[in-house]
């Protein structure tokens, strides 16, 4: 395959998530193939082109993120965590992947905290900042470079007390991916792009919220900007409520009465209709 999209989906609760971005990307991305990464199969095989068992060898589901390279059944990927909708078509992403090999939106930092002690663990890795994005989407496509970058992240997350790096776990439960990526990405020098406010965006910090997943609308005020994202990431508790709302909007349009009237009606003529021939 060429290109497409993929998640991670490895619990119920996260299972659950992902039928409703599957649901979003049929709605307004219908023609993108849709892959993800999970323990239940069967509970997915009705929403997505691509199931692929989750293998606990390479690690917790957050683990999981820095094995995409190995995982991933495409050339070019787009990856989203699976608390996302896609609010809008997302063929322009593609065009990021023509001379990068590794996208995503974010700023370039030199000083002060962010999982880490960014100064010290500059000075540590011999770079020359990190990178503070969400990785909640990002897109990259195979090649030696991106290799490198996921296996780096990879081997920095599973001996991270080899490594000297000292990250919580979040929520008390898993390590973030987060700055094990940062890092590998600071050492093979791949910058955040500008990707104009169209990228993922979370609701974390945002204001003068507009987002109806059916209407294809996506906008509000974030780090002092409006933005205009085509995908949402619902993380957070803001993130929460607004994501509860727009999932019934999409079961009721996926399972209206109307549409299930409809949908007997014509399988009732149909049946008549073979009776009588």
């Amino acid at each position: 395959m060429t290109r497409g999209l993929i998640t991670i989906a490895i619990g119920k609760k996260y299972i659950s998530q992902a039928k409703y971005l599957a649901r979003s990307a049929m709605l307004n991305a219908p023609h993108i193939i849709r892959a993800v990464i999970t323990d239940k199969p069967d509970d997915l095989a009705a929403y997505y082109d691509f199931i692929i068992p989750y293998n606990p060898e390479y690690g917790d589901p957050f683990a999981t993120k820095t094995r995409l390279y190995a995982y991933t059944p495409f050339e070019k990927t787009l990856y989203m965590d699976a608390d996302s909708l896609v609010i809008n078509t997302i063929d322009s992403y593609w065009d990021y992947l023509a001379d990068k090999p590794f996208v995503y939106n974010g700023s370039l930092i030199t000083e002060g905290e962010w999982y880490v002690n960014i100064e010290e663990t500059i000075r540590r890795f011999d770079v020359k900042w990190l990178p503070k994005f969400n990785s909640g989407m990002f897109l990259f496509k195979k090649d030696f470079i991106t290799k490198q970058i996921f296996e780096t992240a990879y081997d920095y997350l599973m001996h991270q007390h080899e490594r000297d790096i000292a990250v919580d776990f979040f929520r008390e439960k898993m390590l973030p991916d987060e700055p094990f990526l940062a890092i590998a990405l600071a050492k093979n020098n791949i910058m955040p792009v500008e990707d104009y406010g169209r990228f993922s965006r979370t609701l974390i910090n945002a204001e003068k919220i507009h987002i109806d997943v059916i209407k294809r609308i996506a906008s509000f005020y974030k780090n002092g900007t409006f933005v205009f994202p085509l995908v949402v990431h619902f993380c957070g508790r803001l993130g929460g409520s607004f994501f509860l709302r727009e999932k019934v909007k999409l079961f009721l349009y996926f399972n209206s009465p109307l549409h299930r009237l409809t949908t007997f009606f014509f399988i009732f003529a149909r049946n008549i209709v073979k009776r009588r021939t």
